[in-house]
């Protein structure tokens, strides 16, 4: 009987010694090289018509605004001519209904963009054109800092332009 007490115990805890373990594991680095998801489609819609979509070949081919080794990004009036006007409404959604609405730009001076993670992930979000990558992008919890404050969202299904009235 005690043996098999024994064996139980043993067996016990090496099994929460492996699911520690396993909780401490770090999630794989990212690629050296971020490139569009293949399979990526954005709709547009300007005004209420339908606009050819923005791909991951639309990405490849018009240079990001902002680009470091990490990350890039490309303002919304890079990738949709329609979107320049200030005052511009972009509204972003994402594949759950979750939506964002930025005007361009912001009452801040921020603008919005379309950003390729160092994760390989698309989302809209406002930046500043003289900081677009802050200190802090990507280091969220890190040293109890707050992380990104600026509003985004992601992954992006559609965007919606709404041009200031004339």
């Amino acid at each position: 009987m005690t043996r098999r007490l024994l064996t139980v115990l043993v067996l016990v805890a090496s099994c929460s010694k492996a699911s520690d373990e396993a909780k401490r594991m770090q999630a794989s680095a990212p690629p050296k090289e971020v490139e569009p998801p293949a399979d990526l489609s954005i709709g547009v819609t300007v005004d209420g018509s339908a606009e050819a979509p923005i791909t991951a070949q639309t990405l490849r081919t018009v240079k990001p605004d902002f680009a470091d080794a990490e990350r890039r990004a490309w303002l919304i009036p890079t990738l949709v001519a329609d979107a320049a006007a200030a005052g511009t409404v972009i509204e972003a959604s994402s594949p759950s209904g979750v939506s964002l609405k930025l005007v361009h730009p912001t009452a801040d001076g921020l603008e919005p963009v379309l950003f390729l993670t160092r994760r390989g992930d698309v989302i809209v979000s406002a930046v500043d054109p003289k900081d677009p990558f802050p200190e802090y992008h990507g280091r969220g919890g890190r040293l109890h800092r707050a992380g990104d404050q600026l509003p985004h969202v992601g992954p992006v299904a559609k965007l919606a332009i709404s041009r200031a009235a004339k």
